[in-house]
């Protein structure tokens, strides 16, 4: 078991450079794996969850790192990244100050929704009332039985198509977890392939947040929204097990992490084939190169 070496004494939050360099890797390691362990298991945890995600990030980090470090009260606090750095756009490690926050996930996501949800779906900027009572009408229409996670809508008794194809879901996911070919979700395949339950659950509530900031101008809490993930990720549980024969939301899922990988630069758009060369090619290739060598042989 190895205890940290803290160099440095500040009054503030605990800093990654207060500690010596083998600390600094250890929890550079550990934090990678909260973050994505956060966003692919319980992006709105509750404390217990955000315990156990700790200590599960802290096991694996001893694994990666082959550094049995002991936990500390100062570590721990460095274990949760400031999410709104993306893990390719980090500042150098030893500038990090941390906090143990899992919420911080979901306000990132709602701060690149912002503008996408008013544009996507055609809300008006004006504060007119003709214009607020449009807003008002328009997410009420979208917030009805989900229906702005689907791609069309044709007649009115015909209903919304294409469930969770609406473009805003997979651009929201491309902003968010494949920003380049560095970021976790492509660096980390086991954890975001197929594309996971709660991350796209989070994209449902926090565009379900947006659409009902747009129809009534009253704050909700951090409690409340975590009911309504909940009642998304139940509703993609039940959307999987009703249609479990054909395989639609796995079918889904990987579908989101492809279109996300070539997003980030991290997938050809062409798959190329694997050339191969067959045994018969190669025994016919030795075959005319003797041949060949006999007869240059002869007319020599």
């Amino acid at each position: 078991m190895v205890k940290a070496q803290k160099l440095t004494e500040n009054d503030g939050w605990p800093q990654a450079r207060d500690y010596d360099n083998v600390t600094q890797e250890f929890m550079a390691t550990v934090i990678r794996e909260y973050h994505t362990q956060l966003c692919t298991q319980a992006p709105m945890p509750d404390h217990t969850q955000e315990t156990a995600l700790l200590n599960v990030s802290w096991a694996r980090g001893c694994q990666v790192t082959s550094i049995n470090l002991a936990q500390s009260p100062q570590l721990v606090k460095l274990m949760s990244v400031l999410h709104h750095f993306s893990p390719a756009k980090h500042p150098p490690f030893c500038m990090l100050q941390v906090t143990i926050q899992g919420s911080q996930v979901h306000g990132q996501l709602k701060t690149k929704l912002q503008p996408l949800v008013k544009a996507m779906y055609s809300f008006y900027s004006s504060q007119s009332k003709s214009t607020i009572k449009k807003n008002c009408t328009l997410a009420k229409e979208l917030k009805e039985g989900m229906n702005f996670a689907f791609r069309h809508m044709a007649a009115q008794e015909d209903g919304w198509h294409r469930f969770l194809k609406a473009p805003l879901i997979q651009k929201i996911i491309n902003m968010m977890w494949f920003a380049n070919k560095h970021d976790d979700s492509v660096m980390f395949p086991d954890h975001f392939k197929p594309f996971p339950h709660p991350a796209l659950a989070l994209v449902l509530t926090s565009i379900y947040e947006w659409v009902t900031s747009m129809q009534m101008d009253v704050a909700s809490t951090i409690q409340e929204y975590h009911s309504v993930f909940e009642l998304h990720l139940n509703c993609l549980r039940e959307f999987e097990e009703a249609t479990k024969e054909f395989e639609v939301l796995p079918g889904i899922c990987k579908k989101v992490y492809e279109v996300g990988c070539v997003h980030s630069g991290a997938a050809p758009l062409i798959k190329q084939s694997q050339p191969t060369v067959s045994t018969q090619i190669i025994a016919d290739a030795i075959k005319k190169y003797q041949e060949g060598s006999t007869t240059d042989n002869k007319s020599e």
